[in-house]
Parts: structure tokens; sequence; C-alpha cells
């Protein structure tokens, strides 16, 4: 989760938004400083924080109209996908804490995300299987038994759930989740998000922006495809490609999360109160369960976060083992 187009602040700010903006990042980047990233609910005051949102914080000093929809733009539109309002205060800095990048990639694949999971899926060819809905886990003893849709019942020593919460609310596990658990699955808050890519004879001349119908930004591989990204109330909203670029373009393809029936949304973003009671106990195995994915790291909306909370996974069977 971290801004596509390369955006550092809202534009066309000045006097007083200006300045309460200023005050915001600073307040931001202060409380980041003090936030243990691994521990962020043992910060003082912890409870009163998390409780509170980014636009409540914003309001509280008397944001105006234009400030707050500029924010919504740059952070919950064009970033995190979920409303400001709906989005903790120290969830968010302790995720800047961790090493999030707010505004502007630090890092892209090559071909794209995609490249990445087509190269795992060539090592590991004939170890996976494919098109197999998981429907449950029954612990029995030394094993784990692994129901799926079509009926068949695998069997192992141990299991890694690494999907979305999304998902795992429609999972049947026995033993029964602990309260913590059972509390996250049902207030964890995925985003809503849309993204759309318009391909144009030529390249089209519109700069990156964050707007309140999306951030708007250039392919790198490919000047003439001019990408919208919508999050959070913004995700619905239909595209105009012909008003931004002034020409009519020649194929538009798209994609909204919340329909992907594999995600069921964007990534976790906390809200006011989950930090300091559920989030941090996510990683908890059950038994031989055990549970994995961004959700689980100190960066819960980034593919890092899911490679570190694997890596940990993996430590935590081998010690058990």
């Amino acid at each position: 989760e971290a801004a596509p187009w390369g955006a550092k602040d809202p534009p066309e700010l000045d006097g007083e938004d200006r300045a309460l903006f200023e005050e915001f990042e600073s307040e931001i980047g202060r409380l980041a400083s003090r936030v243990d990233p691994a521990h962020p609910e043992d910060l003082e005051d912890a409870g009163r924080l998390d409780g509170q949102t980014l636009a409540g914080w914003l309001g509280e000093r008397g944001a105006s109209p234009t400030l707050l929809a500029a924010v919504e733009a740059l952070i919950a539109i064009g970033s995190s996908t979920v409303p400001t309002r709906e989005m903790s205060l120290l969830g968010y800095a302790a995720k800047l804490a961790a090493g999030a990048a707010p505004t502007g990639l630090r890092l892209r694949f090559v071909g794209g995300p995609t490249a990445l999971a087509a190269r795992l899926a060539g090592e590991l060819e004939g170890r996976v299987t494919l098109g197999a809905a998981v429907t449950g886990f029954e612990q029995n003893g030394d094993t784990v038994a692994v129901r799926l849709a079509e009926g068949a019942v695998l069997e192992a020593e141990r299991v890694v759930v690494a999907v979305p919460l999304t998902l795992q609310r429609t999972l049947r596990l026995d033993p029964p989740l602990p309260e913590p658990r059972q509390r996250a699955l049902a207030e964890a808050r995925y985003g809503d998000a849309s993204k759309e890519a318009a391909l144009f004879a030529e390249a089209p001349g519109v700069e990156p922006a964050a707007t309140p119908e999306g951030a708007i930004y250039h392919s790198d591989e490919n000047p003439r495809i001019l990408i919208r990204f919508a999050g959070a109330e913004a995700a619905g909203l239909p595209s105009d490609f012909s008003r931004l670029a002034g020409a009519e373009p020649r194929a538009v393809a798209g994609v909204r999360w919340s329909s992907e029936p594999w995600s069921r949304g964007t990534y976790l973003i906390l809200g006011p109160g989950h930090l300091t009671t559920w989030w941090r106990r996510l990683a908890d195995p059950l038994g031989r369960i055990h549970f994995a994915g961004a959700e689980c790291s100190t960066l819960p909306s980034y593919m890092e976060g899911a490679v570190r909370a694997g890596e940990d996974a993996a430590a935590e069977i081998l010690e058990a083992s």
C-alpha cells in the first residue's frame, strides 16, 4: 500500500490549510518516531491514540473542507483505500515506524507483481494444487485435516493459513478460534479500490495527480497507457479517460478488488481500537495451525509484510517440530 504516482503532498494548499497540513505531517512523524513497530501497543497513551482517526485529528483542529478533501485524496483515495475517518492514528504511525512508504513507491518489480507470482509458480510446478477451495481445518492429534469444497480431505502435520481475513471468515476451524481472533474476523476492515488502464494512440499529456476521482499516472513501461487508481469511496466512481486526456482511448481494462472472490478487498487497514485489542494477536498459532500473510506483520498492507510474516511462520514451525 503506497501511492503509485509519486506525489509528496496535496496540491493547491495555501495559507491556513497548508500550515495545518504541515502540522499534521509533523505530528504523524513525531508519533512514528516514538513507536516501537514491534510493540506499538506499549506506547504511553496507546489506547487514546489508537481510538483517534486521521480525519478526527484534523477535524478537532478546524480543518477546512478543502484540506480534508485533499488529505482524503492523497491518503485514502490514492493509497490506503479506506476513508481517513476510519483509520487509526496510532495504526498509521506504527506502520510508518515499521518502514512503510506512505507517498511514493520505494521498489517496483519489472513486469509487475504478476511476474513474481509467475516465477514462484514455475519453481513450484507439480507441487501446488490449483482450483481447490479450502473450507475448513480439523486438528486430530498429530495431524490436521484440510477439507476441500469438492469433498476431498487432505492431511498435513501442520498448516499455514495465509489468506486475507475476509476469506478466513468463511473457514471452519476445529478447535474454535480464541476470542481475539474471533473479534478480528468480525471487525477487520479491508479497503475498496479499482484500477483501470487506458491505452491511447499517443502518450496523453496528463500530469500525475492525486484527485478526488483517484490517482492518475502513466505506466512506467508504456507512456501511452494512462492509469487510474481509485481507493475508498472513489473506487465505485466511473472513469472518464476521454475528459482527462482530451482523446478517446483505444481500449480500457480494469479490476475492482472488492469484487475479486479470492481477496474480497484490498488489504487490512487498522481502524480505531484495532491495534490495541486484536492486531498483535493475529500471528498467534492455533495448535498445529499457523497464520501468516501481511496482516500478521508490522506492515499489514504491504507485500514486504507478507514476506516477513511468511518467514516468521516458517521459523515458528521449525522451532515447534
